[in-house]
């Protein structure tokens, strides 16, 4: 497993847009931080998620995790890069993981897109 980034705050599961296959994940400027964070995953395949998460480390799954967690699907039919919330407390099938930090409460739209919700 490769970490790719990781945040000492909370999150929560923001949003899921079925005809755009995108999830939002969403850590609103709370007590001791100026900040929202919004994390976008991609053309989701496949995720399982907790509402929320107090922390939040992405990992990339290597091919022993990848192959445990996905089974059968773990071939080139499950396409994307399998990320691993938490050390695999969750996990989403993704072609794609970006993060964006700014000033906006959580009504405020997203960098990535009108998404239902934040606008």
């Amino acid at each position: 497993m490769g970490k790719i980034v990781e945040w000492n705050r909370e999150f929560q599961v923001w949003q899921y847009s079925v005809s755009h296959s995108t999830l939002l994940l969403r850590s609103v400027n709370v007590e001791g931080f100026d900040t929202r964070l919004d994390v976008a995953f991609m053309a989701v395949e496949l995720m399982h998620l907790q509402p929320d998460y107090s922390h939040l480390e992405i990992s990339e799954a290597n091919n022993e995790e990848r192959e445990q967690i996905l089974g059968a699907q773990s071939s080139d039919r499950a396409a994307g890069t399998l990320y691993l919330l938490n050390g695999g407390e969750g996990y989403v099938l993704a072609r794609r993981c970006s993060w964006h930090e700014d000033l906006g409460d959580h009504h405020a739209p997203s960098k990535f897109g009108p998404l239902r919700g934040t606008e």
